[in-house]
């Protein structure tokens, strides 16, 4: 009886196996596996990060003072949407803003300034900003 059901519990998996000679073909072996790794430039102060070299790149000129300002504002009546953002930065010093209405109509401000010191921001959220309106719908 035990040998019964045995022959009753093993012979889905064997039946389930794939058989050769019935329309399978053997896989050829895998390739073996190469990995040639990338040589890793010395770390000459030993601090886990290589430095760039300035003027490595003859077209990209390295600016030891970089300078920007930056603005644009997105206003799409039909879909609600309101966007704007200000930037600027003189050396190591970034600031900036940006406003945008979330989906519950308040608005919110941000303003943010990144430097030698890290990154601090403010914000505030001006609730009842605007009206959501419900959107139509497409057919």
């Amino acid at each position: 009886m035990c040998k019964l059901y045995l022959v009753l519990l093993l012979s889905p998996v064997c039946l389930s196996a794939p058989q050769l000679g019935f329309g399978l073909v053997p896989l050829p072996p895998p390739a073996p596996l190469s990995f040639n790794p990338l040589p890793i430039a010395a770390d000459p102060d030993q601090t886990g990060f290589n430095p760039v070299q300035t003027g490595t790149n003859p077209q990209e000129p390295f600016d030891d003072n970089p300078q920007y300002n930056f603005s644009y504002q997105i206003a799409d009546e039909a879909e609600q949407t309101y966007i704007t953002q200000n930037e600027s930065r003189d050396g190591n010093q970034v600031t900036g803003s940006y406003q945008y209405v979330d989906p519950f109509g308040s608005l919110v401000i941000v303003r943010y300034s990144a430097g030698p010191q890290g990154y601090s921001e403010t914000r505030e959220v001006r609730e009842g900003f605007l009206q959501i309106r419900p959107r139509s719908q497409v057919n």
